[in-house]
């Protein structure tokens, strides 16, 4: 299961999307499409 909460916490910490991917155990991709859709929908 995709960890989006984790996904986004970490990103507020400026780590990479490489290694928020290697965190939560999924890809590149997935967390680029995570943190598009936060962004479109105002999640911060």
């Amino acid at each position: 299961m995709t960890k989006y909460r984790e996904i986004i916490r970490l990103a507020s910490l400026n780590l990479s999307q490489t290694n928020i991917a290697l965190s939560c155990g999924v890809s590149k991709k997935t967390v680029n499409k995570v943190l598009k859709a936060a962004k479109e929908k105002g999640v911060s």
